[in-house]
């Protein structure tokens, strides 16, 4: 009995004398536990994944087109708790989905957009479309949003036993192949309270990055160019291309 005491006063005194870093390892660890029940809740989401993997995949709709995939997806996250804003930017297919408050305020995005004449039976290694001519996902537009539910679903679940405070935002790429909507979501302020993006693509060998990628600063504008045309035998000097302007 004296032994036992000794051993919890001894145990007692080194984590007040330890301070900070005592409750920084209890931290630590409860984060740990916390994000392993988020990886468990993925894996048992698997099944879900896939069909919604598979539903995007059927749709096959083209940029600005997107309206069985969006109404699909939005559907599975009202289901489980999110709030949904539809026509964001003024974007028909367009829509952002929330849940939580205050910070950190994490934001989920995916494409949703199909590729033209890409109509393709899954699992078939040569070309054998499902519609002759239809659009089709080509580019892994199928997975990206599926992906992200499924990661939003079971961090909110965390969340909600632990009482967490914070904002899971999920949001679709519309017309991603057109150099389409995220220009007007930065400009209408979507990510004005958010604290970080995380993107979701298929990639090579499964690999993640960080930071600016190639691209980012792609803007779609129009110019205008005036030419003047001139003899190529006689004054070709006097000529001045607008396509080379351009």
């Amino acid at each position: 009995m004296i032994r036992a005491r000794f051993t919890a006063i001894a145990a007692l005194a080194l984590a007040l004398s330890a301070g900070p870093a005592f409750a920084q390892a209890q931290e630590n660890a409860r984060l740990t536990a916390q994000k392993a029940d988020a990886v468990r809740g993925v894996d048992e989401l698997a099944k879900m994944a896939q069909e919604m993997v598979d539903s995007v995949f059927s749709f096959g709709e083209l940029g600005f087109q997107e309206v069985e995939t969006s109404k699909y997806l939005t559907g599975v996250l009202e289901k489980n708790g999110f709030t949904i804003t539809r026509g964001q930017s003024g974007i028909p297919t367009a829509w952002v989905a929330t849940f939580g408050s205050g910070k950190p305020g994490i934001a989920l995005g995916s494409d949703i957009d199909g590729i033209p004449q890409s109509s393709q039976k899954p699992g078939v290694a040569y070309k054998d479309p499902i519609v002759e001519g239809a659009p089709g996902h080509g580019e892994g537009h199928n997975t990206g949003v599926p992906l992200n539910i499924v990661a939003a679903i079971a961090v909110k679940r965390v969340m909600e036993r632990e009482k967490l405070p914070g904002t899971i935002m999920l949001w679709p790429g519309v017309a991603e192949e057109l150099v389409a909507s995220k220009a007007w979501f930065i400009r209408d302020g979507m990510f004005k309270d958010v604290d970080v993006t995380l993107f979701t693509h298929v990639g090579n060998n499964l690999n993640v990055s960080w930071g600016a990628g190639g691209g980012n600063g792609l803007v779609s504008v129009e110019y205008t160019f005036e030419g003047e045309t001139a003899h190529s035998a006689g004054a070709p000097w006097r000529g001045r291309s607008a396509a080379d302007a351009v």
